[in-house]
């Protein structure tokens, strides 16, 4: 079931000023036209039984823009929220993420990996901690698979755990300095390894998303879609579950442990498959970020090549994809390689149509660029 976004209305209504030029109109050496709203608006589904997500207001450049220069907003729908309650809240979710959460101060948010015994990642979370409560911030497809696997940890502990997706909503508040017109009551700071973007995450009810964003648009916020998000999370190299990486894989293999795995912490669910591989061995794939040789873009689900034959079996494929501005509008990927060939400057090749063109295999730039 697909669970509709509380600013649907909102955002179908949006109206991109757009600038057009009467053909009675002719000034040479300068720009000329009028300014005219425009609905835009493309949506698009997350997930087989996720939600709908703006895809984009109509015109990305604009909306990177934005992200880049002035202020952005984006209505997260695609984030399903667990509240956790209880004196043992704190202990019960520490036991089970890969961070070490009991350090964390009211107001912070810390990401991590929820993990199996097995090791197997169960979310990316986003820890949110308030003074009467946790919020477990993950992506809408696995919130129930995730409220169970908490539950079923739970014996004897004062521990509540809720699933508050239908009524707490999130948005995603982007701003070259951030400055205080996106602060709320509960108001978090976006990790930058997320999305390798500087940004807000603010917690509001789903009654009162509309007036929040209504406010921040007034105030000179521009909503931009998933299309302009994705265009910028490429680019730096941040990959994201359930698109990157899912929960067939390994913390180790998303090469994301820098910023979701403490290797001093103390025991927890699946803590002896992380040492091991930390300590003894490596993983059999890694995500690694692609740098094209070429405008060519390779769409998700590409298979690289070793050499330019293209024969043989595939060394990796293409998990993300997007234009670069950053990088003069030369595409970057992001892409799961087999562990002989993630490594960096190592040459891949793959088809882009009927051409066969190259890239050069470089670590998770969020990684080299982490605050």
């Amino acid at each position: 079931m697909t669970i509709p976004s509380p600013l649907q209305k909102s955002l179908e209504q949006y109206e991109l000023p757009c600038s057009h030029q009467h053909e009675d109109v002719q000034r040479e050496g300068a720009a000329s036209g009028k300014y005219q709203a425009q609905l835009l608006s493309e949506f698009l589904p997350w997930g087989e039984s996720g939600c709908t997500v703006l895809a984009t207001t109509g015109v990305v450049e604009l909306e990177y823009a934005a992200i880049q220069k002035s202020k952005a907003i984006f209505d997260a729908s695609c984030r399903g929220t667990i509240a956790i309650t209880g004196a043992d809240r704190l202990e019960c979710i520490n036991r089970l993420s890969t961070q070490q959460l009991l350090e964390m101060k009211t107001g912070e948010s810390c990401l991590t990996f929820l993990i199996s015994r097995k090791g197997g990642i169960i979310a990316d979370a986003i820890i949110h901690l308030l003074h009467n409560k946790i919020l477990v911030d993950v992506d809408i497809t696995v919130v129930e698979s995730v409220c169970d696997h908490i539950n079923s940890y739970i014996v004897m502990e004062d521990v509540e755990v809720e699933n508050k997706t239908d009524s707490i909503h999130w948005l995603w508040c982007f701003c070259s300095a951030l400055d205080q017109s996106f602060e709320e009551k509960n108001s978090f700071t976006l990790p930058f390894e997320l999305l390798g973007l500087n940004g807000k995450a603010i917690c509001t009810s789903s009654g009162q998303v509309v007036e929040i964003w209504n406010k921040f648009v007034q105030q000179g916020a521009m909503p931009v879609g998933w299309y302009v998000i994705n265009m910028a999370r490429v680019e730096q190299g941040a990959p994201i579950f359930m698109i990157d990486f899912d929960s067939n894989n390994l913390p180790h293999e998303t090469n994301l442990t820098q910023s979701r795995v403490s290797f001093t912490k103390g025991c927890y669910l699946g803590q002896e498959i992380v040492a091991r591989m930390e300590s003894l061995g490596q993983p059999k794939q890694r995500i690694m970020q692609l740098r094209m040789d070429s405008d060519d873009l390779p769409i998700a689900g590409t298979q690289l090549w070793k050499d330019k034959t293209g024969a043989g079996t595939p060394i990796g494929v293409v998990t993300s994809s997007a234009i670069s501005p950053l990088r003069g509008g030369v595409p970057a990927a992001i892409a799961m390689i087999g562990k002989n060939y993630a490594k960096s400057n190592t040459k891949t090749f793959m088809f882009v149509g009927s051409e066969i063109v190259s890239a050069d295999i470089s670590e998770l730039q969020t990684n080299e660029e982490s605050p």
